[in-house]
């Protein structure tokens, strides 16, 4: 436990210009954690640090990308220096912030390698567009042997899929087309042990959110690697 008495500022991206400054700025009787990638290489940041008044500055290897990671580096600062009085959040990840974000949350329900017993478009039931774009990933495929693939709408968007072949495109690759239903409150339990299902993909974020506490261990994926591992039988 850090025994200098200073309160803890810990800086998430201290490699970063404004991580720097923002803990120059915060420096003056601080004990200062700065948390960057190549956390070995930090002299220059540290001696500023130093040199604007921080009691102490350690420094600790952080990755922004590996969020499985950031939890335990939190609990073993704290740890060793005590409560956390200020952090500040001073890195970002480089291109689309925003699809870092959500591949990361994605990965979050990563399961590579599993059997996959069903995979799921619902919730909310499938538009036009996204029976269509269902259909096309399938083309000229095959559902494994293994895996159910099923696909929910509402019963108009299924006339008009009908219509248009969708429907039959989607079944003739193995999948199965229900209309009017929602899988969750259609005996998605019962459907599972009946079935021996487990895994269940799907890209609906509110289906992973409800379908654990039917007995489900559920992935998040894009539509099309949902079925690719429909394939595959497997997740990829």
């Amino acid at each position: 436990m850090d025994d200098t008495g200073a309160h803890t500022v810990l800086i998430l991206g201290g490699r970063s210009e404004i991580g720097t400054e923002l803990a120059v700025r915060l420096a003056p009787d601080a004990s200062v954690v700065l948390a960057a990638r190549n956390a070995d290489r930090l002299g220059e940041q540290t001696a500023a640090i130093l040199a604007a008044g921080a009691v102490a500055v350690s420094t600790r290897e952080f990755d922004a990308d590996d969020v499985e990671t950031h939890g335990p580096l939190v609990a073993s600062i704290i740890a060793e220096h005590g409560p956390i009085h200020t952090a500040v959040l001073a890195f970002g990840i480089l291109g689309d912030q925003g699809r870092a974000e959500i591949d990361a949350f994605v990965a979050a329900y990563g399961a590579t390698g599993d059997k996959v017993d069903v995979v799921v478009f619902a919730a909310p039931q499938l538009s036009l567009v996204e029976m269509a774009a269902v259909a096309d990933a399938l083309s000229g495929r095959e559902v494994h042997s293994d895996t159910t693939l099923l696909v929910t709408t509402s019963p108009e968007i299924k006339h008009a899929a009908d219509r248009m072949g969708l429907t039959r495109r989607i079944e003739e690759a193995g999948g199965i087309v229900a209309a009017g239903i929602c899988f969750y409150q259609s005996y998605a339990g019962e459907l599972a042990e009946a079935n021996g299902w487990k895994r269940l993909l799907t890209n609906s974020a509110k289906l992973v959110n409800i379908i654990g506490g039917y007995g489900y261990r559920p992935t998040l994926m894009s539509l099309e690697r949902c079925i690719d591992s429909a394939i595959a039988g497997r997740v990829v």
